[in-house]
């Protein structure tokens, strides 16, 4: 569509925020911008200053050379893509033929950099992804300093029209699945973009409704350590969470820390958070199957303690564990959304005074609470998918106490199962364990030695599987 100036001017007539200036230098030219997206002295500075000292400039071409002292000047290809920059806080400079120029004069309004709160470390880079785009990028590129880093460039959302960024380095990630990406975000027909997580859903190939299929982060090395094993980083603008593909489970069981300690340490520290995660889900089950229905595995002195503590409970051992399992939930959801100040004085009063009420009063037995809370904490070993494994805890807990240790092993079996025929983007959800990859095992649970790292995962698709050039 032609960019037309009487056009451009009537769609944005009435804004408050909108500007228009007439500058007369051998030919016409109308400079418009939008006052709350643009900086006023990139305005004067690389817009009308300059266009002061031309007297008799021919044509548009000898305007855009005199603007060049602005970095970002180009030529708007059509009207769609004139109107992207201008709401992104370009100037635009018409001339009497409804030629146009693009002048970069964004304003750089936003939080600084700085140690994102879901992922602090002991050691490392501290530096965090922000809400600009244009920031985000150059943390991803003061790493990446090699012209096979590439940028896909979109804009997505009907009234958001917000910059979308697809990064991958040329010659290591399959192009194959960097196209596939880009075609899903360009066919995202909706409203508003408003953050990361929105394209999370449209990247989901499955439309899985349990674990999450897109991997998130928000520092900048992690990402670019994912890039350089062959996945793709979506950027939006106004998110400080990048979006990772493929994605695989065990990657919920590493730490951005992990890279950063002994390969010792770091293999014993996912250990702990993998039996942390199979108890957390597990062990509600098992304390009411082996109560109800498998007694006489539980020694004689353990038992003894836990029929003396709920003896006098008026709920039975399912309901009693189920109470206890909503009652935790309820405090974790609460917690979550008060105020820092308050949501550690409520954590403390549910966890202490709550639960010790209850014991003492003869609702709930003090081996159930401690059970419901050990489970708890086990949870937050894996803290993306804290909500959904609180989901099957309690969908296995209730099967178990049905069905005693038979439901709790087709239970867990059921969702292997599930876990095992997830694919996206032609990689397994659960490798390198189903399938069996050996070779990825190097750092699955277990990590070697970075210096013994010589090939990247076989279960993420690249073009380079050699780690070393």
């Amino acid at each position: 569509m032609k960019i037309s100036f009487d056009k451009f001017q009537k769609l944005w007539q009435g804004q408050d925020d909108f500007r228009v200036r007439k500058i007369v230098c051998g030919i016409t030219l109308n400079a418009v911008c939008l006052d709350t997206m643009c900086d006023g002295v990139k305005v004067s500075d690389f817009v009308l200053q300059p266009l002061a000292y031309i007297t008799e400039a021919k044509n548009i071409d000898e305007i855009e050379q005199k603007l060049a002292a602005s970095t970002g000047v180009r030529r708007p290809p059509n009207f769609f893509a004139a109107i992207e920059d201008f709401t992104n806080g370009y100037t635009l400079v018409f001339d009497e033929k409804d030629n146009c120029i693009a002048v970069d004069t964004r304003t750089a309004v936003g939080r600084s950099v700085a140690e994102p709160p879901t992922s602090m470390v002991m050691r490392g880079p501290r530096e965090g992804f922000v809400e600009d785009i244009k920031v985000n990028i150059t943390l991803l590129r003061k790493r990446l300093k090699t012209p096979n880093f590439k940028i896909i460039n979109l804009a997505v959302g009907k009234y958001t029209n917000t910059a979308v960024s697809v990064c991958y380095i040329e010659g290591i990630a399959d192009k194959r699945i960097v196209d596939d990406i880009v075609q899903r975000l360009e066919s995202v027909k909706t409203d508003g973009v408003l953050d990361s997580s929105y394209l999370a859903r449209y990247l989901d190939v499955n439309k899985t409704f349990l674990f999450r299929r897109v991997g998130s982060t928000e520092k900048p090395d992690i990402a670019v350590g994912k890039m350089l094993e062959g996945r793709i980083a979506v950027i939006s603008d106004g998110s400080p969470m990048v979006l990772t593909l493929p994605y695989l489970f065990v990657e919920d069981m590493q730490s951005p820390g992990d890279y950063y300690e002994n390969s010792t340490m770091t293999t014993l520290s996912r250990s702990l958070r993998f039996v942390s995660v199979i108890a957390s889900v597990l062990l509600p089950a098992l304390y009411v199957c082996l109560q109800v229905y498998n007694y006489q595995i539980i020694p004689l002195r353990f038992l003894i303690t836990v029929l003396n503590a709920s003896e006098a409970i008026p709920f039975s051992p399912l309901t009693e564990m189920i109470l206890v399992l909503i009652v935790f939930d309820i405090l974790r959801e609460a917690n979550l959304r008060m105020p820092s100040a308050v949501g550690i004085s409520l954590s403390l009063v549910g966890a202490i005074v709550l639960g010790d009420a209850a014991v003492q009063a003869g609702l709930l037995g003090a081996p159930a609470v401690m059970i419901g809370a050990l489970s708890g904490i086990g949870l937050f070993t894996m803290p993306d998918n804290t909500l959904i494994l609180s989901l099957l805890r309690l969908a296995v807990t209730f099967v178990g106490g049905v069905m005693g240790l038979l439901g709790v092993i087709v239970s867990t079996l059921t969702i292997i199962v599930y876990l095992a025929s997830m694919q996206d983007y032609k990689t397994p959800f659960l490798a390198p364990f189903a399938p069996d990859i050996p070779e990825d095992r190097q750092d699955a649970v277990a990590q070697i030695p970075v210096p013994n790292m010589k090939k990247r995962p076989k279960s993420i698709p690249n073009e380079n599987d050699n780690r070393r050039g």
